[in-house]
């Protein structure tokens, strides 16, 4: 009976010195990823967010130009103010930050490892692709189409969503990759449908969103090589790679 009632009265301690050391790595860890993201992956993922961008902005096409599209959403709507403003909730980076916080301490109490380093992940991804918007937008002044402010370029409501989604795609393949694709393509339609943002802001900021959600995953991939287990598996017609964390 000892042993359980000194375990029981130790765990707090655990927990404090794990999520300790968890502190203590994030600036190496967010410092690996950015170093990460400058590989050839993640200078392509930026360079074809920016050649789109480009073209929208500057390339004067009919149907693919920045404020023929903003003109056409304001004069008829598709969706609405309700799903403007749901998007606006969802895609919040002030939202999605304390969430993965409460997903990395929920994988953490109920010991359940993918969710636990979704939230760490996911944490560390909108971290980094929110210190590279706001320097974007900082840098670049772009006058948003509501003329409210000069932070168009790029959305960071955008790189957020699109950061989580392709964290889940890269820890739990396409089902989970797909639904948060969409979801952050939902979100980054309504950043323009709302009158906040061009389509060159929306792109760019999806490219920013993925790259930084690639190279988390990936530089911690590496740096914790303990924490992920790969295991392939068969089934009738295919198989594939399972993907469990400790």
């Amino acid at each position: 009976m000892k042993a359980p009632a000194l375990l029981l009265l130790l765990l707090p301690e655990m927990a404090a010195a794990a999520e300790l050391r968890e502190l203590r790595e994030f600036p190496k860890d967010l410092w690996a990823s950015v170093r990460e993201e400058v590989r050839p992956e993640g200078l392509l993922t930026l360079l074809a967010a920016g050649s789109g961008a480009s073209i929208a902005r500057f390339g004067g096409t009919r149907d693919f130009d920045d404020f023929r599209i903003a003109d056409a959403l304001q004069r008829q709507p598709p969706l609405g103010k309700r799903a403007v403003d749901l998007g606006a909730v969802v895609g919040y980076p002030v939202y999605l930050m304390p969430a993965m916080g409460a997903a990395y301490f929920m994988g953490w109490a109920f010991d359940a490892g993918s969710t636990q380093e979704f939230g760490l992940s996911g944490f560390e991804a909108l971290a980094l692709a929110g210190l590279q918007t706001e320097i974007l937008k900082l840098s670049v002044r772009r006058l948003r189409p509501d003329t409210t402010d000069l932070g168009a370029f790029p959305s960071g409501h955008t790189s957020a969503s699109f950061s989580l989604a392709a964290v889940a795609a890269s820890e739990w393949g396409w089902k989970a990759g797909v639904p948060a694709c969409l979801l952050a393509g939902f979100v980054g339609y309504t950043r323009m449908e709302g009158n906040k943002h061009y389509l060159s802001d929306v792109l760019f900021g999806a490219g920013v969103g993925i790259a930084s959600g690639r190279a988390v995953f990936k530089a911690r991939r590496r740096a914790h090589p303990d924490r992920y287990a790969f295991a392939p598996f068969l089934y009738p017609g295919g198989g594939g790679v399972r993907v469990s964390f400790r």
